[in-house]
């Protein structure tokens, strides 16, 4: 078969998907933005993203199909990266680099949670260490997968832990943070930047772009990273690109939400049912154990609370980065600490897998 013979292909595969799923996906849409209204009206925290992921995972589990649509994730991941690179200001950076010591210790933090909470949930829960490992490695659900289908784990307590985690961290850390009495500090500077169409419309494209080569390439979170990194550069050269509307990082929450949401298949959870509260200990020991090492952090280094509770949760970069940014708190902090999480967790997770089997005998 010919490269446009498997192009066309593949785009009527494609397409006829999309034409199975655009029922659930506008099912989804119908119930997820007035969700949004809702918790906008209330003046909860991230109420787009909170609200939309409630309603459809509660109609998921309900029966009622639920789906979220093509790109959702990227297109909340480039508005998102877009809006969070200009707080990289000169002035920012700099303090940022001043503080690399407190990166290295949260970092190195989340490995000995996550591996004190794959020993819990092991125990409680009779599944084998193997597989805990990776469901408490808050490296991201598919990348962990991918490497417990690598050494034999069980893929599915993989994905119902990633998956549970990181809503119980959505719903939990903005309530605590914003009715916690926790003060929200913040030294950040983001320059008043005017709305420029003309810039916007190809920087949200060139990090469209980029993002998509990225991913190709098999870097995680890439279309959420490049974007960063591409107004980053700018913002430090002090270059003017435009302001990003609020509507679009509300939009960005929205699809976050759905796609968080459209992850509680009736079927599979229900599947692993007897897990579930095995992984919700799980996860809300990490939490408890993350925001200890922030409160620590934070006192020894004199840092904002807030910031460090965010920066230290064992969440999703992109959840973690709108609540900060929504919040209004440690922008450049949060996604300077995720990004190390991220890059080590990532790059590290195997190979202290299987020197850890190694050393106890058990082979990889």
């Amino acid at each position: 078969m010919s490269l446009a013979s498997r192009a066309l292909a593949d785009l009527r595969r494609r397409a006829a998907d999309l034409r199975q799923r655009t029922p659930a996906i506008l099912t989804a849409l119908v119930v997820g933005i007035p969700a949004g209204y809702f918790c906008d009206w209330l003046n909860l925290p991230i109420p787009w993203m909170i609200g939309p992921m409630v309603v459809v995972a509660a109609f998921n589990l309900l029966g009622v199909a639920m789906d979220s649509p093509p790109y959702a994730r990227q297109m909340g991941q480039v508005l998102l990266g877009s809006a969070l690179s200009l707080y990289f200001t000169p002035p920012v950076v700099t303090a940022l680099a001043a503080n690399w010591a407190v990166v290295v210790l949260a970092t190195l933090s989340t490995f000995v949670i996550a591996t004190l909470a794959a020993v819990i949930l092991s125990r409680v829960s009779g599944v084998e260490p193997r597989s805990t490992f990776f469901a408490s490695i808050p490296g991201g659900a598919m990348a962990m997968a991918n490497l417990a289908h690598r050494y034999g784990a069980q893929i599915a307590p993989v994905a119902v832990a990633h998956s549970l985690r990181v809503s119980i961290l959505v719903l939990v850390i903005p309530f605590v943070l914003t009715y916690g009495g926790i003060p929200l500090e913040t030294g950040d500077y983001r320059p008043e930047i005017p709305l420029d169409i003309g810039v916007l419309v190809p920087w949200l494209l060139a990090g469209f772009v980029l993002g998509e080569i990225s991913e190709r390439l098999h870097m995680h979170n890439g279309y959420l990273l490049m974007p960063i990194f591409f107004g980053a550069a700018f913002t430090v050269g002090e270059v003017q690109l435009s302001t990003v509307p609020e509507w679009m990082t509300d939009f960005a929450q929205l699809m976050f939400g759905l796609v968080l949401g459209a992850r509680y298949e009736r079927a599979f959870f229900a599947r692993h049912k007897l897990f579930i509260p095995f992984a919700v200990l799980s996860s809300l020991f990490a939490l408890v154990a993350s925001m200890a090492v922030g409160l620590a952090l934070a006192w020894a280094f004199r840092l904002p609370i807030a910031t460090m509770i965010i920066s230290t949760s064992p969440g999703g970069m992109a959840e973690m980065s709108i609540t900060a940014q929504a919040l209004g708190i440690g922008v450049p902090a949060v996604i300077a600490f995720h990004l190390a999480r991220v890059v080590v967790v990532n790059m590290g997770t195997q190979h202290i897998y299987v020197g850890a089997t190694r050393w106890l005998g058990r082979g990889p």
